[in-house]
């Protein structure tokens, strides 16, 4: 993954992730995920390379063998919308990479939605911790209403971890169960990102290298965040990696 103290930066303002059929373009400044096809990917790369607008629809009029009218109208077509939508190549960097062999899963998991495959004994609740997932509920609802997706980002890579707190074996689980009904008890709908957040800075709290995970599928064309230790899931199903693919990795 870049490094933690980008976010902030303009650098971070466009990130491209190759798909099946093109690839998916994360604009964290203004937090939207974009789709393009497999002709957009490649007229976007081919302007990150430095090509100009007459390069373009010349590479891609001789690779495609189509005219060079045609090749032109696609192009134009592409260039203005990318400049509707003020967009730039020149800001954009590439998503981590994915891993070809996934590890194995070495960390207890624990669903959000309240079941423990995986696990022998229900994790047991924390007052203290549902308290204190409450306000880092509110927290990142304020900041995702004031400010965006990036600033949210930039607070979650901040998080120190600390390392004089004794890390038990059920931290894990009292962790991610005390998010889980700090969600139900929280008086609006606590969505995936604000609960990863959450989860990913209560678990540094107690000594663990967690990372929040964002990551977007083609098919139905959704995006999703979870947390992870040591790449393993702990607070989703560990199969929501082939789901998947990996847009910010904090």
């Amino acid at each position: 993954m870049a490094s933690r103290s980008g976010i902030g930066g303009k650098k971070w303002a466009v990130r491209l992730v190759p798909s099946e059929d093109g690839s998916f373009l994360l604009d964290i400044e203004r937090d939207r995920i974009l789709k393009l096809n497999k002709a957009g990917t490649e007229i976007w790369q081919l302007l990150s390379e430095g090509h100009d607008e007459f390069q373009i629809v010349h590479l891609i009029s001789r690779q495609y063998g189509i005219n060079q009218a045609r090749a032109a109208a696609d192009v134009k077509a592409i260039l203005t919308k990318i400049a509707e939508l003020e967009l730039s190549p020149e800001h954009a960097i590439a998503a981590p990479d994915q891993e070809t062999n996934p590890q194995k899963q070495n960390q207890p998991f624990y669903p959000w939605y309240g079941q423990t495959a995986g696990n022998t004994h229900p994790a047991k609740v924390s007052v203290l911790v549902v308290l204190g997932a409450l306000l880092g509920l509110s927290l990142f609802d304020m900041l995702l209403a004031l400010s965006s997706l990036k600033y949210l980002c930039a607070c979650v890579a901040a998080w120190p971890i600390c390392p004089s707190r004794r890390v038990d074996s059920e931290v894990i689980g009292k962790i991610c169960a005390s998010v889980q009904q700090a969600c139900v008890w929280y008086p609006k709908r606590a969505l995936c990102l604000q609960r990863s957040a959450v989860t990913t800075c209560l678990l540094r709290l107690y000594g663990l290298s967690a990372q929040m995970v964002v990551g977007v599928r083609d098919m139905p064309f959704m995006a999703h965040a979870w947390v992870e230790i040591d790449h393993s899931v702990v607070n989703d199903w560990p199969g929501v990696k082939r789901f998947y693919r990996t847009l910010i990795a904090q």
